[in-house]
């Protein structure tokens, strides 16, 4: 057997992108301007961000089941009193599934974990962001038709299964916290939340590819 074959998966082979077009030009200029000045490495602004994601989260099913009290009743043999005598068990829960659709089961909810950049634009762009989308949600458009793809992969890089998060809207974003006792360089991290209406995931035979839009 090859040692270097293991069944147990691992959790950092994974690849989740923000699409380009998520982003408010707007925003994207000024940033792109800023990012270019402070001579950074990497000078698109989304590619910035997406750098910066330490981890994602995968929602999973909860509230299943309904618990329902029942007793049961014991008919024991009689001992001289003609019918029998009746047994009376304690109440207890019984656990079914619950009758809703299953689709209403999925926990809408999952994460993305960023790691904090030296002078925040990564934390920044997602903030702006985040607002714009907050201070246009009364405009009429077609609707929300926005996707987020999160690919995983093997432990030889071959990608075997894509995620599709359908119309992923920002719930929140962790704050900030400041501190003069802070001297020394720390890596810290910040979440964005996001709530979504629908997920699917299909396995790709073979060697997938990573086509985020």
């Amino acid at each position: 057997m090859n040692p270097a074959i293991s069944l147990s998966p691992r959790f950092d082979t994974f690849v989740f992108k923000f699409p380009k077009d998520w982003f408010p030009k707007p925003i994207l200029d000024r940033y792109s301007r800023m990012i270019s000045e402070n001579q950074s490495v990497i000078l698109d602004p989304v590619d910035y961000l997406n750098e910066s994601i330490s981890g994602v989260t995968f929602p999973g099913l909860s509230d299943l089941n309904i618990l329902q009290q029942q007793t049961s009743i014991n008919y024991g043999k009689g001992t001289g009193q003609g019918l029998g005598h009746l047994k009376r068990e304690p109440i207890h829960d019984n656990a079914y599934f619950s009758p809703d659709n299953i689709l209403s089961k999925i926990d809408k909810e999952f994460t993305v974990t960023f790691r904090r950049n030296s002078g925040l634009y990564n934390y920044f762009l997602m903030y702006e962001t985040i607002m714009w989308k907050y201070d246009k949600r009364t405009i009429k458009e077609k609707g929300n038709d926005d996707l987020f793809q999160l690919y995983i992969l093997d432990d030889t890089g071959v990608v075997t299964a894509r995620i599709e998060i359908h119309q992923p809207v920002p719930q929140g974003i962790d704050g900030l916290d400041f501190g003069y006792d802070k001297v020394e360089r720390q890596n810290e991290n910040f979440t964005v939340t996001f709530n979504f209406n629908n997920i699917d995931y299909t396995f790709l035979p073979g060697r997938g590819d990573i086509n985020p839009k």
